[in-house]
């Protein structure tokens, strides 16, 4: 298997992880009409952020394909940090919003 293969796998299970959290959230999404007002306003903000980083995300992926194999290195390097960065957002949120649902 290519070294690029390999790391188009590494990308697609990255994907797959990050569309295993969407689903999380929007069952926490649910549950947060129940919160209070402040609390809710809080996991509003706290939602909104990583909506965004999610987004970035999802726009790293989608530029990684286009890359030449000369920026395939610095572009898989990137994306792996920003994946590590999304995924401690991510359960520090959860673990934040799950004790209150």
């Amino acid at each position: 298997m290519s070294a690029k293969k390999k790391d188009e796998e590494i990308i697609e299970e990255s994907q797959k992880t990050l569309e295993g959290y969407r689903a999380e959230i929007e069952a926490l999404k649910e549950k947060a009409s129940h919160y209070s007002t402040e609390v809710k306003a809080e996991f509003d903000k706290r939602l909104d952020e990583l909506e965004k980083m999610y987004g970035e995300m999802q726009e790293r992926y989608a530029a990684f394909k286009d890359k030449t194999e000369a920026k395939w290195d610095e572009t898989k390097a990137f994306v792996i940090l920003t994946n590590k960065a999304l995924a401690h957002s991510y359960h520090y949120f959860l673990s934040h919003y799950k004790k209150k649902g």
